[in-house]
């Protein structure tokens, strides 16, 4: 019995230490918009996602902590809620730019803390972007 109470500890001690960093957060209601009128739907939400500049470029983040890099066609994952479901889309970087709100939010409350694996995903990307700028007036926005 004493494994889950030590793992607990450990846990509680992890999510105290993670370091603060802002990062870009998406306007939800305008991706909203975008993504129902490139879908040809009505019921699409946009999902809480942050864009993040990392050494390897601009990169979308959700609560989750997993995020990616624009593909090989230049584009970058995006998700939506519809129901139960959690589709995704791919815009192309003035698209993802002109969802983007003037608000940024710390990356360390953005991502949940529920767990290791969504602690490893914190790191992994606080990793990514502890060393680059975020300014969002370095963004070129379209």
């Amino acid at each position: 019995m004493s494994a889950p109470r030590a793992t607990m500890y450990i846990q509680a001690e992890r999510e105290t230490m993670r370091e603060s960093v802002m990062v870009s957060q998406i306007d939800t209601a305008k991706l909203t918009t975008m993504l129902n009128a490139k879908a040809d739907r009505d019921d699409l939400v946009g999902e809480q996602m942050v864009v993040a500049n990392t050494v390897k470029g601009l990169a979308t983040v959700c609560s989750d902590g997993v995020g990616w890099w624009k593909n090989d066609d230049g584009k970058y994952l995006v998700g939506a809620w519809v129901r139960y479901s959690n589709p995704t889309f791919y815009l192309t970087e003035d698209e993802l730019l002109s969802c983007l709100s003037s608000e940024q939010v710390d990356l360390a409350e953005f991502v949940q803390t529920f767990g290791s694996r969504l602690e490893n995903n914190f790191d992994l990307w606080y990793n990514q972007v502890k060393n680059v700028s975020q300014d969002i007036s370095a963004f070129d926005f379209a």
